[in-house]
């Protein structure tokens, strides 16, 4: 609520009016619901405080120095519920279900709550089945191309029609659900059952291709993280958390990466969680030649080595070099580094050192 709302409300009522910001946490403490809506209110030992508007795990809050008589309070809620409603004109009923959705799913990761389910007062709960693909957008548009809602699901929709919900979250973020009647769709051998494997990849191809879609029609820098087929109403917080997680470490490892898989950022998630100073000191003690991964051909070949499995000969076919010249190069890394990447525990060292390298290079 802007200033000079408050003094409206100050002068309307003939008391002092302020503005306050809260957490969830905060306005349980004060005696408040566990998932606060706006309007809602609670007295306090100074009055009276009410919810002007929720923004994900913010409650900005009005407090009123008096005691409002309940029909002094009913009013003021209607009203406060009512400026926080959209035109008709300006969003759908299914947008508003969704941002009311989106605002829930905040509060919940904010407070930890990952096991938390969708409770049954969210009208979109309805609309949510088992087996559902999750995608988490993070999308910076240029600004003046920056799509609107219905803009957005529109565009989605044509990649992925059927059974699409789209879930603002925070600014530039955005959940996306869809059936897994999608994996089928995009399966062009058309087995009977997809493998494990299998759907892993088809996740990856249909992520690839939905960055292409928003990249196309908007530019600017997007991420997107997609995850297996879940249970939403009972698991959505919990993969909003993780695709969340997996975005970040995406981001932080591997530069220039845009689709992130949770899957394959394990040993990366057990690397972040070491403190700094640990992580430059591994690096400076175990590095042999401290600019061995300074050179852009070795980085490359093993990255290329790593994501093959480490097997040699497709990781040639992937660098477009002869078998003979990869041997040659991982030899020489072998020679500088004293780390023959063809011996199990080598290669686990030199991949830690790698990614931690990655890191530390541009602090």
């Amino acid at each position: 609520m802007n200033k000079t709302k408050l003094q409206e409300l100050s002068k309307l009522l003939d008391v002092t009016v302020v503005a306050k910001v809260l957490t969830g946490a905060e306005w349980q403490k004060e005696g408040g619901e566990k998932h606060p809506e706006a309007g809602d209110a609670i007295q306090t030992d100074s009055g009276c405080l009410m919810i002007a508007r929720v923004n994900g795990s913010e409650l900005h809050c009005v407090e009123i120095s008096t005691v409002l008589t309940p029909l002094e309070k009913r009013l003021l809620s209607w009203a406060i519920r009512q400026g926080n409603m959209r035109p008709v004109s300006a969003a759908s009923d299914l947008e508003r279900q969704a941002r009311r959705f989106g605002e829930w799913v905040q509060q919940s990761v904010a407070a930890g709550e990952w096991r938390a389910e969708v409770p049954e007062r969210m009208e979109l709960r309805n609309r949510l089945f088992d087996g559902m693909v999750p995608f988490l957008l993070s999308c910076e548009q240029v600004e003046d191309k920056e799509p609107s809602y219905s803009e957005l699901e529109k565009t989605i929709r044509t990649y992925i029609p059927e059974d699409t919900l789209l879930i603002p979250l925070r600014e530039h973020e955005w959940l996306v659900l869809t059936s897994d009647s999608v994996l089928s769709e995009a399966d062009a051998d058309g087995d009977e059952e997809i493998g494990h494997e299998e759907t892993k990849e088809l996740l990856a191809s249909l992520a690839q291709g939905l960055h292409e879609l928003i990249t196309t029609e908007w530019g600017g820098e997007c991420h997107i993280a997609v995850g297996e087929p879940i249970v939403p109403s009972e698991n959505v917080v919990r993969i909003v958390a993780t695709l969340r997680e997996t975005t970040f470490l995406g981001r932080k490892f591997h530069v220039g990466m845009q689709i992130h898989l949770p899957w394959l950022v394990h040993l990366e998630r057990l690397l972040s969680g070491i403190p700094e100073t640990v992580r430059s000191r591994f690096v400076e003690e175990m590095m042999g030649r401290p600019d061995l991964f300074t050179d852009s051909e070795t980085v490359a070949t093993l990255d290329a080595f790593f994501s093959m499995d480490c097997n040699v000969s497709e990781t040639a076919k992937k660098l477009f070099i002869h078998r003979n010249t990869l041997l040659y190069r991982l030899d020489k890394i072998k020679n500088e580094a004293g780390l023959d990447v063809r011996s199990f525990n080598d290669a686990v060292l030199v991949r830690i050192l790698l990614l931690l390298y990655k890191v530390t290079k541009r602090k």
